[in-house]
């Protein structure tokens, strides 16, 4: 993602300019299982592309697998490599919206083989669901 930031010092340029933002994300597993999202970003002078500034961002968590996870579905969910959990969450449809959205305040359960993720609509608050399928 880029976007731009109003001004900037480029020691390169020596001078004050517009600086150019970047920003990247990295799954992150913890000790216990979960797995969060570090963010990254960088500034660069958006006239010589020089390194201007950095900034590490919060670690947030991508699920908390703790209550709302049955026992199955939990080992299910962690088997999942985290850049696909982060596509999973953020790739739900939302009925109300009729848009794709993300889930937030997720619940996981076994049923019929599949897992289902449960929860409520990032953008409305509406209830959306999403099933994976056993491979």
């Amino acid at each position: 993602m880029m976007d731009y930031m109003k001004r900037g010092f480029c020691t390169r340029c020596n001078t004050i300019r517009n600086v150019k933002k970047t920003s990247s994300s990295k799954v992150i597993t913890d000790p216990d299982g979960d797995r969060r999202v570090k963010q990254t970003r960088l500034y660069h002078c958006a006239f010589c592309k020089s390194f201007v500034h950095r900034e590490n961002g919060n670690n947030r968590a991508i699920i908390k697998t703790g209550d709302r996870f049955t026992p199955r579905a939990k080992t299910i969910w962690r088997t999942i490599p985290g850049d696909v959990q982060l596509k999973i969450i953020k790739t739900v449809w939302c009925t109300r919206c009729r848009r794709m959205t993300g889930i937030t305040y997720i619940s996981a359960r076994i049923d019929t083989g599949m897992l289902i993720l449960t929860g409520k609509c990032s953008r409305c608050g509406g209830d959306v669901a999403r099933v994976i399928e056993n491979d």
